[in-house]
């Protein structure tokens, strides 16, 4: 079941979808789930378990080690259609992601010399904002209109600010992603951080 739910993806993964898939009934499907959201579930924890969550190390500066997160997870949600849906919803009822968010956090932690909830909210921030920034804005298709607005001329400020180099969906979203990082850094370096 769970190598049909991610070969037809998360959005497309119906009980009915799943049984023709393995030339099944969908009674048969039944007998192993309560119903499709247990299923997507089963499917996506499948799909966390198999990605390596790129861990630092005392070689990487923390900077680094938060955009290789970024990048990855990018790739992650690119690869995997629908499972952005499922990362931002982790819950208690997401045993095998939590365990490996909790490790992760704990090497940043380890690794950084970082308080528990200086980690915490460093990679949470990092993944929340590139998981969005993977399925809603650097994704292929979206409408690249740069040097257009750049000529402009009943606007002031945005034809001079826009960049007229095109750069490739790959560029757009690390720069994007440098901004988070170095945002997350300074509020985790901040003195009144803890009160925040």
């Amino acid at each position: 079941m769970i190598e049909a739910g991610i070969e037809l993806t998360l959005p497309k993964l119906t009980v009915k979808s799943v049984a023709e898939k393995l030339g099944v009934s969908i009674v048969a499907i039944y007998n192993n789930i309560d119903d499709v959201e247990a299923l997507k579930g089963l499917v996506a924890e499948a799909i966390l378990r198999r990605w390596d969550f790129p861990e630092p190390t005392l070689e990487l500066p923390i900077h680094d080690a938060l955009l290789s997160v970024a990048m990855n997870l990018r790739a992650l949600v690119h690869r995997n259609p629908g499972i952005a849906q499922y990362l931002v919803n982790i819950d208690a009822d997401s045993p095998d992601a939590l365990a490996k968010i909790d490790a992760v956090q704990q090497r940043y932690a380890t690794v950084y010399g970082l308080r528990p909830k200086q980690a915490m909210w460093a990679v949470a921030t990092v993944a929340e904002h590139a998981i969005a920034l993977a399925e809603m804005v650097h994704v292929t298709g979206r409408r690249q209109n740069q040097p257009a607005m750049a000529d402009r001329t009943d606007l002031t400020l945005i034809p001079r600010a826009v960049d007229r180099t095109a750069r490739s969906l790959d560029a757009d979203f690390e720069l994007s992603m440098r901004a988070v990082v170095l945002g997350a850094i300074a509020v985790i370096d901040d003195p009144q951080f803890e009160t925040f």
